[in-house]
Parts: C-alpha cells; structure tokens; sequence
C-alpha cells in the first residue's frame, strides 16, 4: 500500500512539473523487451508481445494526456523477418489485431487520431495488408493525432529507396540533381505525409543503448533527444514515460542557453544584423 501511494505520489510530482515547460511533438519507440520479459516471467513469448501491445495502448494514452501531436512506433523491423515463422506469424497476428482495434475504437474518432504504417508494408502477409489498408482509409482525414506504426521498416533501407527514387527520377528529366536538398530527401522518405517527419524525442526500452536503425535520418537532422531504460516494453510505466519527456526538455532547456549564450557574443561583437538573427533563433527555439 505505501509502495503504491509513493508511486502515485511520484507520479503526480513528475507529471505537475513537465506540464509547466513544453512536450515534444514527435516522440519515437522502440519497443525493446517483450521477449526477454515473456523468458524471465516464464510465459509462452507470445504472450510477451500480447502484454506488449497493452502497454502500448497506454502509451498512447499518456501522449494524449500531455498533448503530444505524433508518435511513432518501432512495431517491426526488417531485422527481425530473420526470426521464426511461428514467431513472426504471431507477431503480424498482434499487429493486426491491434490495427482492426484501432479502427474500431470511439476514441481513434473522438481524438481524430490519423494512422499511417511506415515500411516496406507489402512484405507483410495479406491479411495484415489488408489491415493496414482498413485502418489508413477510415483515418484518412483525421488531423488530431498521429500514429506512425513502423512495420517492416528499416532505416538504411528507407534512405536506400528514397536514393533509387530520386535517381529514377533524375533519369527521367523529373528532378534535376542540383535541386535535391534535404527537403527533396525528406520527401521521399516512407515519412512522407506525415504530420512532422522530425522526431524530438527517441525513447528505448529493454537496457540497449542503441536505435537500431530507426528513423536515422528524421532523428538525426532534428538533433532530437534520447531516453534508454532498464523496463522492459511491458513493464514500461507512466513514470518512464514522464522521466522520458523530463529528459526532452532538459536537453531543450541546455540547447536554449546555449543559443542565447552565442547571441550575447555576437551583440557583444557588435553585429549590426543582430536583430534578425535573434528572430531566426527564436523561431529555432520555439520549434
């Protein structure tokens, strides 16, 4: 009993000092551990990913709370088609069903929350196709939240594609090669369309301090914040969740005193154009 109340009572602090500085607007998981967690409880793993899928609706519950506009979870890697079929079958199972849920639930509706799937998706057996198709057309118009289900996705690979993409297009008289930038980049990426394809904040669960090829090149750009932990994804707590969003905007926080520290030194110097750089600054910061 005093065990819970002193959790409820953390809880409660974490939660009432973030909401007085800002969240981040992308978050991405990788949901590491389900697994190992089925292993050490000593249920079928299976079950592991089910208890998985459970602490991932309550994630998306706690993004709501805070007023988070996007997240992006690392559901399926490429990597892991190199796991048994049983295993992988059992986890499309998951997928879908979670997928079929998501359609169906008033509250997807009630908060118009979009849902995308990212990844090489026609790897993926029918069935689960098939419920990624329903899910993303009754979506479709939504603009409240939005979920990013990473699902036969790879990050070297997505550079890839977008690479051979752009060069088609080079070939083709489409796309001339000195017009490719970042932003021509961005938009060939499997996060095209997405609401924000920068990621603020990537959160790992299961002890690994690695991104194991996610969102590479829509983290990397953004500078955005990381947050490993020991829980494994089913055991991941509100708690976690909110020392996550402290470690945001902490980083946030440095990155800001950092900023106005080079402004003084540049009004310091005397420069004359001062005034428009602290204007691109400031909307640097409040980004």
């Amino acid at each position: 009993m005093f065990r819970e109340m002193l959790y409820q009572g953390y809880e409660r602090l974490l939660t009432g000092e973030i909401t007085k500085h800002g969240v981040p607007r992308h978050i991405a998981v990788i949901m590491d551990g389900n697994r190992r967690y089925a292993d050490r409880v000593r249920i079928v793993r299976y079950y592991g990913h089910v208890y998985g899928a459970r602490t991932t609706e309550q994630f998306l519950e706690w993004c709501w709370e805070l007023g988070i506009k996007q997240t992006t979870i690392y559901a399926f890697s490429t990597e892991n088609f190199s796991r048994s079929e049983t295993e992988r079958d059992k986890i499309f199972e998951v997928i879908a069903k979670k997928l079929d849920e998501l359609a169906d639930d008033p509250r997807t509706h009630e908060r118009r929350m979009r849902v995308l799937a990212i990844g090489e998706t026609h790897l993926l057996p029918a069935y689960l196709q098939d419920a990624i198709k329903r899910v993303e057309d009754i979506t479709r118009d939504y603009d409240g939240l939005c979920l990013n289900v990473a699902v036969a996705y790879g990050g070297q690979r997505e550079i890839l594609d977008a690479v051979q993409d752009m060069a088609r297009k080079v070939r083709a008289g489409k796309l001339r090669a000195c017009d490719i930038d970042e932003s021509v980049v961005s938009r060939h990426l499997y996060t095209n369309g997405v609401a924000d394809s920068d990621v603020d904040l990537i959160v790992r669960t299961g002890g690994d301090i690695r991104t194991s090829n996610f969102l590479p090149w829509q983290a990397s750009g953004s500078e955005c914040a990381a947050y490993f932990c020991a829980p494994f994804w089913p055991e991941f707590r509100k708690i976690d969740f909110l020392r996550a969003i402290r470690v945001y905007q902490v980083r946030a926080h440095e990155r800001e005193c950092a900023t106005r520290r080079t402004l003084n030194l540049l009004a310091a110097c005397g420069y004359a154009e001062i005034e428009g750089v602290v204007g691109q600054v400031k909307r640097a910061i409040c980004r």
